[in-house]
């Protein structure tokens, strides 16, 4: 039975759907490209699981409004996104709406949260989420907020001596999503496959953000791009430490490595083989350059 309760963007009384945090076709895309089909949760990484989460939070009428945009990006910019030589990307009025959908979606889920660990932002949070509404609902023509998109671009040649060994793996096939906050600092944060999606709410404009912000309206983003924040790269350290704190069973790895044999075809050539074997030899080049 649907459940009956108030659309959490349009406010009115309907039955609520299901609704992706991060859009399914991200999940989509991880399962076909991967070497078994299947994808894991970092909490549970010893089950498979078929869908990236849901949660009840809008009627019909808004999750069509959301799917406008997702069709848009999926039609014009996912590909190009997800493409070893990006160097360039062109983007209409749809980009912007599906950006902050995206850190609206996320900010909705974690605002209880955040009202328990960080009380003092309460206030700031009910406003972004109210602006962020009203630019999305087409009452207001900007979302008062600043919204970025960087694009990890193929696989590295080097990686710094201090991280994490999953860290390629998290760049290019994880999908994540949260609010960080700090003393002094709140932004909404989406990580989808190669794509990372920045939304700061305080500092309303920090700095360091190079070639990344989406503007309303058409626009391009051009390679190469560049975080030049040494807190946000410890921060995203941080969220492939917890991606990966759970190790997967010996059996569970038997079992992959059994789905692997009986399609080696598919194996070798899917997208997490490829990270797997470059990871690999980034790795033995790091541990030979420090054993030297």
């Amino acid at each position: 039975m649907p459940v009956i309760g108030t659309c959490a963007l349009c406010h009115n009384e309907a039955a609520l759907r299901q609704s992706h945090i991060v859009p399914s076709f991200f999940g989509a895309y991880l399962k076909e490209t991967s070497a078994t089909g299947h994808i894991r949760a970092a909490e549970t990484p010893n089950l498979r699981v078929q869908d990236l989460l849901k949660k009840e939070l809008l009627c019909d009428s808004c999750e069509g409004r959301f799917a406008e945009w997702e069709k848009a990006y999926k039609e014009n910019a996912f590909q190009a996104v997800q493409d070893d030589r990006f160097t360039e990307l062109e983007y209409g009025s749809w980009l912007l709406p599906f950006l902050v959908s995206l850190s609206w979606r996320v900010l909705v889920t974690e605002k209880e949260g955040l009202a328990a660990t960080h009380p003092q932002f309460s206030g700031l949070v009910e406003r972004t989420l109210e602006n962020w509404r009203l630019f999305l609902m087409g009452n207001r023509k900007q979302p008062n907020s600043e919204h970025h998109l960087f694009i990890v671009v193929g696989i590295p040649v080097t990686m710094p001596p201090d991280s994490h060994e999953k860290t390629l793996h998290y760049l290019l096939r994880s999908i994540d999503a949260g609010a960080a906050a700090g003393s002094h600092i709140l932004f909404i944060y989406t990580k989808a496959l190669r794509s990372l999606v920045f939304s700061p709410i305080l500092p309303a404009s920090p700095s360091g953000w190079v070639n990344t912000r989406v503007h309303g309206g058409r626009g391009k983003l051009i390679s190469p791009q560049r975080i030049a924040k040494a807190e946000f790269g410890r921060f995203l350290n941080s969220r492939v430490e917890d991606a990966f704190r759970r190790s997967i069973s010996e059996k569970q790895m038997g079992k992959i490595g059994e789905a692997m044999m009986r399609s080696p075809e598919k194996t070798m050539s899917s997208e997490s083989h490829k990270v797997r074997r470059a990871n690999a030899q980034l790795l033995a080049a790091r541990k030979n350059v420090g054993g030297s």
